[in-house]
């Protein structure tokens, strides 16, 4: 499940399209991409397909990194987008979803 060119429009801007190709990727096409074989290549380990997509998403607009944390209900990887209720990229549950990732702390975890 992926979010529409429409909804990505409001983090991508003018990249919605290709930010929206980048999530429908296999992991071999992610890999054939700079970002993505620059990510393969810094780790010692072959990072999982999901790191790889959200390096190639970082690297279309204007975040800060790729962040995550846990919650009771799994974790929570996120586009950085300077501000923890600013609409990002999540990828939680196994969704992307266009969000801030705030909510989901306040949500799912405890003190």
């Amino acid at each position: 499940m992926t979010p529409s060119i429409k909804t990505l429009r409001a983090i991508f801007g003018e990249n919605a399209a290709k930010a929206k190709e980048i999530l429908l990727m296999t992991r071999a096409q992610l890999v054939a991409t700079p970002t993505g074989a620059a990510r393969v290549a810094e780790c010692y380990h072959p990072p999982e397909t999901r790191d790889i997509r959200m390096e190639c998403l970082n690297a279309l607009g204007d975040f800060h990194g790729v962040e995550c944390f846990e919650t009771s209900a799994g974790s929570c990887m996120y586009l950085n987008a300077g501000d923890t209720y600013a609409l990002t990229l999540v990828r939680f549950k196994g969704a992307y979803r266009v969000k801030c990732w705030g909510d989901i702390a306040e949500k799912y975890t405890k003190d």
